[in-house]
């Protein structure tokens, strides 16, 4: 009797034991085919037509799962770099290029092959590199264009509109004496804005002389246009948004904007925008463009490499690339994409027209930039220089010159 009971007891034990195991099997096993994405801001806009892809690829790759997790931009580099510290940080995340390089150069990135990046435009994966090789692939991008006032500009003169800074620096006392409003307006000391006027003239080193006369010739330009009042008085202190207010309000003449600030005009001010016309982004000696990128990252320690990798190529393939475009009004990172007649046929619209403009403009895009170590800094270190150069009262072209090679030398520094 007590052999029974003793038997019966085991048998008990055996079966609870053998439920308890599966049940934390089975939660192990489900957690082994958990994909984590982690994107920027793209809810609401995009959350239905990105939830439908999920599930898509979820029927395609059982028994994987995709928790995607939204995140508010303004967290994103600090939430990303302490789940990058971590032993089990997201599969996929987007990023921008700045801070996803500096993760590649901790070695926290997973590199990708050329192979990998055969669906994208290949001036977008070149600005993917760090010591030639790829750390992210490209997401998405936008590429502004100019937009003016085409009927005061011209009542003010009978030349085509102008397609460098060179010729804004030479047109611009006209167009001010003639409608007594500041030409132009740019958020100039705000990130890398005036950077990238400066790789728009093959300066990104100061490693050779030119570069430092090319740099004193545009801050004297810029220097004579701010005392002379063809900027605003207070560009200084204005964001991108604010420049745009000031266009609306007909404080300026030219701007150079993204397509979605350009419908914001049409909403807000429809007679200027009915006054305005578009033009390509201002270019420099290399009549090249910029760009602004979104991108998507692997980190190191990923565990499910391999099917991330997979998803994100899903997520960026011509279908899904054009609807997010048509949706959100970026431009894909995809070039089949981007050879869509949507990308070629615009209506005469000026939101429709910047998207074709900024289409044509990522296959010309400026190569090479302040590189990838200290940029925030080297950001800074421009912008500050011109700031002083501008509130300066009596500001010589020596003057010039000794801030331009004080510059000179901090930029080589931190480029060290």
């Amino acid at each position: 009797m007590i052999k029974k009971f003793i038997i019966g007891i085991l048998i008990i034990f055996v079966i609870i034991f053998g439920f308890i195991f599966s049940k934390k099997f089975f939660k192990q096993n489900n957690q082994d085919y958990k994909l984590t994405f982690w994107s920027i801001q793209l809810k609401p806009i995009y959350e239905k037509q990105l939830n439908k892809i999920i599930a898509d690829f979820e029927k395609e790759n059982p028994p994987y799962k995709i928790t995607w997790i939204d995140i508010p931009i303004q967290e994103a580099q600090k939430r990303t770099l302490a789940s990058i510290l971590s032993s089990t940080p997201p599969d996929l995340i987007n990023l921008n290029p700045d801070f996803s390089v500096l993760l590649a150069q901790r070695n926290t990135l997973y590199f990708f092959n050329e192979d990998d990046t055969e669906q994208y435009n290949q001036n977008l994966v070149n600005k993917l590199k760090y010591n030639n090789k790829i750390y992210a692939l490209p997401f998405y991008a936008t590429s502004p264009v100019t937009i003016y006032n085409k009927k005061i500009y011209d009542k003010c003169t009978n030349e085509n509109f102008i397609t460098t800074y060179d010729d804004l620096f030479e047109i611009s006392p006209k167009l001010k004496k003639c409608s007594n409003i500041a030409p132009f307006a740019s958020s100039i000391n705000e990130n890398d804005t005036l950077a990238k006027i400066l790789n728009k003239y093959d300066v990104y080193s100061f490693n050779n002389p030119q570069d430092k006369i090319i740099t004193q010739e545009i801050f004297l330009n810029f220097n004579r246009m701010y005392k002379n009042n063809e900027l605003p008085k207070d560009i200084l202190a204005s964001n991108h948004r604010e420049i745009i207010e000031k266009y609306m309000s007909n404080q300026t003449l030219i701007i150079v904007a993204g397509s979605n600030f350009i419908n914001m005009i049409k909403q807000n001010a429809p007679d200027i925008y009915q006054n305005s016309a578009l033009s390509n982004q201002l270019t420099g000696s290399n009549n090249k463009y910029d760009v602004s990128l979104m991108n998507l990252i692997i980190p190191k320690k990923a565990k499910h490499k391999d099917m991330a990798l997979k998803f994100a190529l899903k997520l960026t393939n011509k279908k899904n690339q054009l609807e997010l475009s048509k949706i959100t009004n970026v431009l894909p990172a995809n070039k089949y994409a981007l050879d869509d007649e949507y990308f070629k046929n615009c209506p005469s619209d000026l939101y429709e027209q910047s998207r074709c403009i900024s289409a044509k403009q990522l296959n010309n895009l400026v190569e090479f930039d302040f590189q990838d170590k200290n940029k925030k800094e080297i950001n800074e270190a421009i912008n500050k220089t011109l700031e002083e150069i501008l509130l300066n009262k009596n500001t010589t072209n020596l003057y010039i010159e000794n801030m331009v090679e004080t510059l000179s030398n901090q930029v080589k520094n931190l480029q060290k």
